[in-house]
């Protein structure tokens, strides 16, 4: 081979080896993805975060204000004052002023289920050493002269470990629960004096995604602080089965359950809206906030739903699992090019002409693979898992 042609396979050979292709496959893919994802309404915080989501094997959901609207009602109350031995007139006095504290107590709260609660009533009373306690209730003393000293309105489980007996009540909590109703305690020192019923509905696209996650091959679970009947009413509804569902968790111990997940092997998603879900958020190996997420839950998160509501949380991992197996695919193409274009290009068979037209043909192909993502439809879930 003379000087010339030998220079001019070199040529050749360097074009044909340009790694532009390999260097375009995986950027080209994640800015389209990201792409198509903001004109859905899902920010993705990076690409690591949707490398995350297209290896997630569990999504776990917390209830109020992501599976449910976020809008409680109080729909039922029951207070043992107002027993058939009473007057009448004394019962429904009795009844009204369980409501009236029930109201005030928890008119200083900004939880959704206080905020129902202080619907009860707008009368006015005085309250001194106030508190909150996260995933328990509320608790404050009287200012007025009383024989009752303390207020305690919340969780039943909170209310039972400070030594209030709910004997009295259970038939009310049985009877409530089982229609997913969050049954809330209201005891003054340690007697029970009211409870309520509070109800809150479904996202009305909440059976269908746990639907399209079934079908993207992922296990849903329900994670919240209410009681058993009331979390296994809420999974019957959404198709969540009933192993997978756990009730009375505190705010604390959600990201000790994602742990235990993670310890399974699971690559976890988590999907929350509340300050209280930022530390499971955090742990997760993916944290989806949803819309009017907190702004601390916003933080944890790595996917934010802008616009949608859960609905886009099947399609952000389908989209995210779309784009990995378009990376691979530009891998591969880009790989396959130069394992079959750098030998010819050695053996003489190829000009640096041809070469320079290859590679960049090879370069359109990739970039043409990655766009096909901006065109990914949720229609496509069934064939992406």
């Amino acid at each position: 081979v003379g000087v010339a042609a030998a220079f001019i396979i070199a040529a050749a050979v360097l074009i044909i080896a340009c790694p532009c292709a390999m260097g375009l496959a995986t950027p080209a893919a994640i800015m389209a993805s990201a792409n198509a994802a903001a004109a859905r309404g899902i920010l993705i915080r990076d690409g690591v975060a949707l490398e995350k989501a297209g290896a997630v094997t569990a999504v776990v959901f917390d209830k109020t204000g992501t599976l449910t609207a976020g809008r409680p009602e109080v729909v039922q109350s029951f207070s043992p004052l107002a027993t058939e031995r009473a007057p009448l007139d004394k019962g429904r006095l009795a009844q009204e002023r369980v409501k009236v504290i029930a109201a005030a107590l928890a008119r200083t709260s900004t939880h959704p289920l206080s905020q129902a609660l202080a619907k009860l009533s707008s009368e006015e009373i005085r309250f001194s050493e106030w508190r909150e306690l996260r995933g328990a209730g509320l608790e404050a003393r009287f200012n007025e002269v009383s024989a009752v000293k303390t207020a305690r309105l919340g969780a039943l489980p909170w209310l039972r470990e400070a030594g209030v007996n709910l004997t009295v009540g259970e038939a009310f909590v049985a009877e409530w629960s089982a229609q997913g109703a969050t049954v809330v305690g209201l005891a003054l020192d340690h007697v029970l004096v009211g409870l309520f019923a509070v109800r809150d509905t479904l996202k009305p696209g909440a059976v269908k995604v746990v639907g399209q996650l079934r079908q993207q091959k992922l296990k849903a679970f329900l994670l919240t602080g209410d009681n058993l009947l009331t979390a296994e009413s809420i999974a019957r509804q959404v198709g969540i089965v009933r192993e997978n569902v756990f009730a009375e968790v505190r705010p604390e111990q959600k990201a000790e359950f994602v742990k235990q997940l993670q310890a399974r092997g699971e690559r976890v998603a988590f999907v929350g809206d509340g300050i209280n879900d930022a530390p499971a958020l955090t742990q997760a190996d993916l944290g989806i906030a949803v819309s009017r997420a907190s702004d601390v839950a916003r933080e944890a998160a790595d996917i934010i739903l802008l616009k949608s509501e859960i609905e886009a949380v099947p399609e952000a991992l389908g989209l995210a699992r779309a784009t990995l197996r378009t990376i691979k695919q530009n891998l591969f193409w880009a790989f396959f090019y130069n394992a079959i274009g750098v030998p010819l290009a050695a053996l003489g068979f190829m000009s640096p002409v041809l070469c320079a037209a290859a590679m960049g043909f090879s370069d359109l192909i990739v970039i043409g693979n990655a766009l096909r993502l901006r065109r990914w439809r949720q229609s496509s879930l069934s064939s992406s898992s």
